[in-house]
């Protein structure tokens, strides 16, 4: 049996999803919500779909960090060998330092 809110409750659990991994301030689960829509979730509701979602994604969420582009930078750079990696080591080690 079809059930059409299914596809707006994910969405509205994506949508959230995705703004906690990238917002500093992560807006209300209201406020994710279109106001023309043909239905609105409690919140409870909505958390109960992240974690359905985050199970089917066995929880390997990947969110885009300064480490994602030192590869990219490396290579543009043209870097090869033990200078490559020493670079890498270097910004790896900042980067962590600066979370820390």
């Amino acid at each position: 049996r079809e059930k059409p809110w299914m596809t707006q409750l994910a969405a509205v659990a994506c949508l959230s999803l995705a703004a906690k991994v990238e917002e500093t301030q992560v807006p209300l689960l209201l406020d994710l919500q279109v106001e023309e829509a043909q239905y609105v979730f409690e919140a409870k509701t909505i958390q109960r779909m992240e974690l359905l979602i985050l199970s089917s994604l066995e929880w390997k969420m990947h969110p885009v960090t300064p480490l994602s582009f030192i590869d990219h930078i490396i290579r543009r750079l043209g870097m090869r060998t033990h200078q490559h990696w020493e670079f890498f080591r270097r910004c790896e080690r900042l980067l962590l330092s600066l979370i820390t």
